[in-house]
């Protein structure tokens, strides 16, 4: 396991095989797995900072699979979309 800063003192990228995590302070925000699958927990619309972040995240490491949520104009209903319809997965920690 491979624990990084990611864009922010505060924000981490933690690679473990072939997964990445995205996390926030002390909160696990997001996980990409080794497919492409995208997990969001219940921080990651903590704040406006914390979705910035979660952003560049996104589209550092999933672009080509995640691309609609930049394309709309506003992302975070979006997001919220995506986990009504189980495209993205949703796990309370």
């Amino acid at each position: 396991m491979k624990v990084s800063q990611f864009y922010n003192k505060n924000q981490f990228l933690i690679t473990d095989r072939e997964e990445k995590y995205f996390q926030s302070y002390d909160s696990l925000v997001a996980k990409i797995d080794r497919f492409g699958d995208l997990t969001l927990y219940p921080n990651w619309d903590y704040s406006n900072t914390t979705r910035k972040h979660l952003y560049m995240f996104l589209d550092e490491y999933c672009y080509r699979v995640y691309s609609e949520i930049y394309r709309s104009k506003n992302k975070r209903k979006e997001i919220e979309r995506l986990i009504k319809e189980r495209v993205i997965k949703f796990e309370l920690e």
